[in-house]
């Protein structure tokens, strides 16, 4: 399972830091979290926009270098909106939005403020505040892991499903994420907001005749209904055999737009497939973390495993793809398995850990290999 951002984030802008922030800016503290709880995988979304292309990764890891995203400023989180304390991360941020969001920003911040009930001026300058948290925890994961743009990009990828559930109503229309396969909900409500129950219908009155011409009627129509259920039931054409296909195949396959064309640009064509694809090297990179010692490197043998096992299950899938398709998703593989590529480089100059785990580095590579030349 890959970290999830937002909850991460959250946890470092609670308890005290929240209450700090909320006399800030003169809000009630439930008021603040619901801003927060919006405004998070907002930048996150845009950031995940952004990546979506080479051009717009390329561009994220340049600024992602400057020493002002290196993760310091989550070390002075407390500090930063203790009392008495001037300095405050919103500073320049401007830039940092418009470059993100562009003119939207305005939109953004009024989505926000509807959802959260703060203003839409103090929705802006929560953002402003937010955003160069957000971009420094971003900054951090980039140094610890090694990751170049094409590593950032499938980070941010393996975050959509979190993105998705907690952004507001509105929102994945507004930051463009519906080409990345997002589903926009209703303008206003949050994502993760339950459906309302459905209204109890009132018991019908009896009729004082005990039914008259309806008590006879409806016993009638029933038996319709009745007959033309089952008519339908048994007229039906006999359903297709489904060919004994790994699970994780069918689910991939039945969500790609086979119909289109390829696009240069992750998470059109073949979308599901790269998602597919990042979930499992984001499970390689977050078992090959845990390996420090011959014990830890006994314990992840069982995961590596399975997750061999699904990547050869898409390549089984990408060989029933048609040409243009299948190439738009292998463009995709170099990025993601670079990052990977140097961590196990690190792991198996661990003592004992190379025999453990070399056979089944070299079958993964092997499998990523057949991927790519498909």
């Amino acid at each position: 399972m890959s970290m999830n951002m937002i909850e991460i984030l959250k946890g470092q802008l609670g308890g005290m830091v929240a209450g700090q922030i909320a006399k800030k800016f003169g809000i009630d503290p439930a008021v603040l979290q619901s801003g927060i709880g919006a405004l998070l995988p907002t930048i996150l979304g845009g950031l995940l926009k952004q990546a979506s292309t080479p051009e717009g990764a390329q561009s994220l890891e340049k600024t992602l270098d400057s020493p002002e995203f290196d993760g310091g400023l989550l070390d002075n989180i407390g500090d930063m909106f203790s009392t008495g304390n001037a300095a405050s991360p919103e500073g320049d941020a401007g830039g940092l939005i418009e470059g993100l969001f562009g003119a939207k920003a305005g939109m953004i911040a009024d989505i926000v403020g509807k959802v959260s009930g703060m203003k839409s001026g103090t929705a802006g300058s929560l953002m402003a505040m937010l955003a160069p948290i957000v971009m420094s925890f971003l900054g951090k994961q980039k140094r610890s892991l090694g990751l170049d743009s094409g590593g950032l990009a499938n980070l941010l990828m393996s975050q959509k499903d979190e993105i998705a559930k907690s952004l507001p109503g509105g929102m994945a229309g507004t930051l463009g994420l519906t080409d990345l396969g997002f589903e926009d909900t209703p303008a206003n409500v949050p994502a993760s907001t339950p459906a309302a129950p459905p209204k109890a219908t009132p018991p019908a009155t009896p009729s004082p005749s005990g039914g008259g011409l309806m008590s006879k009627l409806i016993p009638v129509v029933i038996l319709g209904v009745l007959a033309f259920v089952g008519f339908k039931m048994f007229n039906q054409p006999a359903a297709p055999t489904v060919p004994d296909v790994d699970a994780d195949v069918i689910d991939a396959l039945e969500n790609i737009d086979m119909g289109s064309a390829p696009q240069d640009t992750l998470g059109l064509t073949g979308a599901d497939a790269t998602g597919k694809l990042s979930e499992i090297f984001s499970g390689y990179t977050e078992t090959l973390q845990s390996v420090d010692d011959v014990e830890s490197a006994q314990t992840a043998v069982p995961e590596m495993q399975s997750l061999n096992e699904k990547l050869g299950s898409m390549t089984s899938m990408l060989d029933q793809l048609p040409a243009s398709v299948r190439s738009t998703v292998t463009d995709q593989i170099g990025p993601m398995i670079e990052p990977i590529k140097a961590m196990i480089d690190k792991v198996l100059a661990i003592p004992g850990v190379g025999p453990i785990l070399q056979p089944i580095v070299d079958n993964m590579l092997a499998k990523v290999g057949t991927l790519t030349s498909s």
